[in-house]
């Protein structure tokens, strides 16, 4: 049968091969906490490098291109082996890409109390879905088995006194298969990049660098730069964009200045005591929420802090909802038990 390589096929999930030993235990366990999701990650960066380098030892062989005239008997075995490694990679790669995107999906459906790890999930669970998990036109892949196999019969022959022989017509399919499998390890070649590209990126990326789970105690020591950030990461984290993180000359009280998912602008005092032992009164309160007013009239004031809020503080915040505070207690729930924003300002009465 004459096989067009430049013709669409249907996507076919190519019977799993009983050789397929790179895709056994992808993914084993359910953590979903960070270290766990890394260590998932890893085995799967592990098996497509293992599948990269089974693949490369093939690039010689690929870039020969197959005999139209006569069949070269030193090459049969060649692409025999090349066959049979992109089957199992293709294997690899579709299981792989399986694993991934049932991996995202799960954190998609998780509680992960982040918009930016849920839009970073989304985004590379697309990428996977943007290609078929599975190589096309496996279904002829017994059909070029059988080529290859009759092709290395001892009992075929061109020369020296040959019994059989190979005919024109065989020598042209099995041109037509060798140029397939080519073709076929092109786009496993490809489709392993890309995922390779997506393993990387989820273990480099905002997916398991989250400002979520440090306790207090951790927070307490770090330096008032350091909390700043931190503070612009949990709104970052919570689907804030961040304007500007850092306060300076001419901040009119604002350490940080982001915008909510509406476009409506927040402005951040960020207030930090080494151990936790300071407090925050009315004045700095006031000083926001001037700078707020002059800002624009409808930029949420919100003073955070890892020590204590004054009670003038809180009365003066209070009337007329001038301002919102997250004092120590808010803090733990905000950066520690990694609720969102919206549901630690809910506790307060001043969402």
């Amino acid at each position: 049968m004459s096989i067009d390589s430049s013709t669409a096929r249907p996507t076919t999930r190519r019977p799993a091969s009983p050789r397929a030993e790179f895709g056994q235990a992808l993914l084993p366990g359910t953590e979903t906490g960070t270290e766990g999701m890394r260590q998932r990650l890893m085995i799967l960066q592990g098996r497509l490098k293992r599948c990269a380098t089974v693949l490369q030892t093939h690039q010689e062989t690929v870039t020969r291109a197959p005999r139209t005239d006569v069949l070269a008997l030193d090459l049969v075995q060649d692409d025999q082996r090349l066959l049979r490694d992109v089957q199992q990679c293709d294997d690899v790669a579709g299981e792989i890409g399986d694993a991934l995107t049932a991996f995202f999906q799960e954190l998609m459906a998780a509680d992960l109390k982040s918009v930016r790890r849920w839009q970073e999930a989304e985004r590379l669970s697309d990428r996977i879905g943007a290609s078929p998990p599975y190589s096309p036109g496996w279904s002829s892949a017994d059909e070029i088995s059988e080529t290859f196999a009759h092709a290395s019969s001892p009992l075929l022959r061109v020369e020296g006194g040959s019994l059989f022989g190979a005919t024109p017509l065989f020598v042209k399919r099995y041109a037509e298969h060798a140029t397939f499998t080519r073709t076929m390890y092109k786009d496993v070649t490809s489709r392993l990049v890309t995922l390779r590209q997506v393993v990387q990126e989820a273990l480099d990326g905002p997916l398991l660098r989250e400002p979520t789970l440090m306790d207090l105690e951790r927070i307490d020591e770090l330096h008032h730069s350091q909390f700043e950030q931190l503070i612009a990461d949990l709104l970052n984290r919570d689907g804030y964009r961040i304007i500007r993180s850092g306060g300076g000359a001419g901040d009119m009280g604002a350490d940080v200045l982001a915008t909510d998912p509406l476009g409506r602008f927040v402005m951040v005092q960020a207030k930090h005591f080494t151990g936790g032992g300071g407090s925050v009164g009315q004045p700095v309160v006031q000083h926001l929420y001037g700078g707020c007013m002059a800002t624009h009239p409808s930029t949420l004031p919100v003073v955070v802090t890892n020590g204590r809020l004054t009670g003038g503080a809180k009365v003066w915040a209070a009337e007329h909802s001038r301002a919102r505070l997250i004092g120590r207690e808010e803090l733990r729930r905000w950066a520690e038990d990694g609720e969102s924003l919206e549901s630690v300002l809910k506790g307060t009465g001043l969402a």
